[in-house]
């Protein structure tokens, strides 16, 4: 009986801070220049310089913009899911509130993931119809359950940044020189294994590294990745998204006991 309240009080504080996030994207929606517009522009220009490259070509361009549009509103959306608690003063008595801040951030977080399908999806439209058709995909059913599990994979990634922010005064700083190097390195705008070999075994440490890998296996024929097949590139992946989940839990936590301790972060 005593879970119940919690478990309540949880689902409340995930809740209002969707709502929350929503309403602020909707009042600001200055994302949709880095998540939307952005990515858009890219996919147009690469579709128009490599037009008539062979039949899946149409899918590396919609993967690689709707890729950047996605992890551009993971990065930002995640790096500025605490630090708009610290900027407005509110990030201590939201930490020592009864709810674990996890949840808090959790909102924000699902937010995210969802603003950022969206944008790959407009991305899709967009290229669909400058191409004249959809790409050619052989199971498009699995193609859409692995788009998806991408973006679970990324916000493993932006729930981390989000607890590691806490800590650092510099996350715009790491925002803006992160953002490419992760496109690259994790395989949002080409394979990973078209990069120099020493850059692989860096780029596995990332989530989306063997979800993007799993999603181009199954949407390209031919398609030849890590050379482990698409099948051991999800297990890759749940198993590293896990360790992700079990960072983020162990730095809030770190950051709530600081607050109770302390009753500030100061020091940070």
């Amino acid at each position: 009986m005593t879970d119940a309240p919690m478990v309540g009080s949880r689902r409340r504080a995930t809740g209002a801070s969707l709502r929350l996030a929503i309403l602020l994207f909707v009042a600001d929606p200055q994302w949709l220049v880095p998540a939307t517009i952005a990515p858009i522009i890219f996919g147009l220009v690469s579709f128009e310089l490599f037009r008539g490259e062979g039949p899946y070509f149409l899918t590396y361009a919609i993967l690689g913009a709707g890729m950047m549009s996605m992890w551009g509103q993971t990065l930002y959306g995640s790096g500025w899911a605490t630090g708009q608690d610290r900027n407005l003063g509110t990030l201590e008595p939201t930490i020592q509130a009864p709810t674990p801040y996890l949840y808090v951030v959790l909102g924000r977080i699902i937010w995210n993931v969802v603003s950022g399908l969206i944008g790959g999806v407009i991305v899709y439209v967009v290229v669909v119809i400058a191409a004249g058709g959809p790409p050619a995909l052989p199971n498009p059913l699995l193609f859409v359950v692995m788009f998806v599990f991408v973006m679970v994979t990324l916000a493993s990634v932006g729930i981390v940044f989000a607890a590691a922010f806490v800590y650092s005064r510099f996350s715009g700083f790491i925002q803006n020189i992160g953002e490419f190097a992760f496109y690259i390195g994790t395989g949002c705008m080409f394979p990973v294994i078209l990069l120099p070999f020493w850059t692989n075994p860096i780029a596995l440490f990332f989530p989306p590294t063997w979800a993007l890998d799993a999603l181009r296996y199954i949407s390209i024929p031919g398609y030849v990745g890590f050379g482990w097949g698409w099948q051991w590139d999800v297990v890759g992946a749940v198993v590293v998204t896990a360790v992700y989940a079990a960072i983020a839990g162990t730095l809030f936590h770190r950051v709530e006991r600081h607050v109770l301790e302390v009753g500030n972060l100061a020091d940070y």
